[in-house]
């Protein structure tokens, strides 16, 4: 669970603090952000430096939360590198292969 979270702005990294005292980084630009406009998934903006500084522990630390863009991650998802839709990975994967 997550005891703490904070994003850094240099990296461009959101980092979690686990109850088990670990760290764990993920780069934001990494994360599927999505919103559902008429039952359509489109992706957001590249959020700003602001909303990202805004994040918080959600569901007693079992989520990654950016209340000011609507954006929410399992923790477990993200520590077993899932860091949004198939189709989101598939791209990740392509652009480390090239």
């Amino acid at each position: 669970m997550i005891k703490a979270v904070q994003y850094l702005p240099i990296s461009r990294e959101v980092e979690v603090l686990l109850a088990d005292d670990s760290r764990h980084a993920w780069r934001v630009d990494n994360l599927e952000m999505v919103a559902n406009v008429d039952g359509e998934i489109v992706a957001l903006p590249t959020p700003t430096r602001e909303q990202l500084i805004d994040v918080i522990p959600y569901g007693g630390g079992a989520y990654l939360y950016w209340p000011q863009i609507e954006q929410m991650f399992e923790l477990d998802a993200l520590l077993n590198g899932v860091y949004g839709r198939e189709s989101w990975m598939t791209k990740l994967k392509r652009a480390v292969a090239a």
